[in-house]
């Protein structure tokens, strides 16, 4: 039986260590649904997400299998926010240990992510579904409102998109 003296230096030599030892990753128990990223749309923000978040969740879903890309809209489809979205996915993948997600975007948003599905090798192999809800991908005529100053805009109009590397053309 340890002495008191030897408790205690057992106990200090137990925190000293706790302190400069890297603690054992704490891994989530994984999941078997496919985590579920949700892109939205034109001036919206990803808080456009909460009421279908909370519909998920009611069927069990957790937060820890949801999540919500945002970023700016005034930015272009084609050179810019599809990359991001691919980094962005590549996130959730590694914090979720997914090998595919599942995406569900709105409006513009499903313009970044049909994009991202069609032109980007890392978007094909790491999304399982994709899903649109009212994504302009014939163009809509009310884009030429802001057309002249927004590259967003441009990308909404009606027509073909910009061609993507390696000179494929997309068509809406």
């Amino acid at each position: 039986m340890l002495r008191l003296r030897d408790r205690i230096v057992v106990a200090l030599l137990a925190l000293v260590a706790s302190l400069f030892l890297p603690a054992a990753p704490v891994h989530a128990e994984a999941s078997s649904r496919t985590p579920v990223v949700f892109v939205h749309g034109y001036n919206a923000d990803p808080g456009v997400w909460d009421g279908l978040r909370a519909d998920f969740k009611a069927v069990g879903y957790t937060d820890a299998e949801l999540f919500s890309f945002g970023y700016d809209t005034h930015q272009s489809v084609n050179e810019v926010l599809s990359g991001r979205l691919a980094a962005y996915v590549e996130g959730v993948r590694r914090q979720t240990g997914a090998s595919r997600v599942d995406l569900v975007a709105h409006s513009f948003g499903s313009l970044v992510t049909r994009w991202y599905v069609k032109f980007d090798a890392a978007g094909r192999s790491s999304v399982a579904h994709r899903v649109s809800l009212a994504g302009p991908h014939h163009g809509t005529s009310t884009a030429w409102a802001c057309a002249l100053w927004d590259q967003a805009c441009r990308d909404m109009s009606p027509g073909p998109c910009a061609t993507p590397p390696g000179g494929r053309t997309a068509t809406r």
